[in-house]
């Protein structure tokens, strides 16, 4: 998985249009969405939209949508755009669940910065639980809540 925060001069919905090029599934999120998030939680999100296209209970027709449903926990992808994607393309983040070559990445999204986040595997230890571990769990059952 790679996650980079990012930076550039093309409009936002050009971006979009060059991440569905790079021939894995890719999230552009906002950096404050990001605040507190693991490892794990991107790597379920992942995984929960995988399985739901398997189960043939996807919402949206596309990998990296459905894995941005699960990872902003709702069924509507506009409330999940505004919960949790990126707004601006001057700063934004990059998530792409396989490790495409960082200087294609650059050069189809005609990004000016990238650079690499380093995230925790689990988070931080919470009672019993680490963060991660409860993260995972508020994404699967965000779906049977809905």
């Amino acid at each position: 998985m790679k996650v980079l925060l990012c930076s550039s001069e093309k409009p936002l919905h050009a971006i979009v249009e060059a991440a569905e090029r790079l021939g894995a599934p890719c999230l552009l999120l906002s950096p404050e969405a990001m605040r507190g998030k693991t490892g794990l939680e991107l790597e379920a999100a992942f995984h929960l939209a995988a399985r739901a296209f398997e189960e043939k209970s996807n919402i949206s027709g596309k990998m990296s949508n459905e894995a941005l449903l699960f990872l902003a926990r709702e069924m509507n992808f506009a409330s999940a755009l505004r919960r949790v994607g990126a707004k601006d393309a001057r700063a934004f983040v990059l998530v792409c669940e396989k490790n495409v070559p960082l200087a294609r990445v650059k050069k189809e999204l005609g990004l000016t910065t990238a650079k690499r986040i380093a995230l925790s595997r689990m988070g931080k230890k919470k009672g019993v639980y680490f963060e991660g571990e409860l993260a995972v769990e508020q994404l699967a059952l965000a779906r049977v809540r809905n």
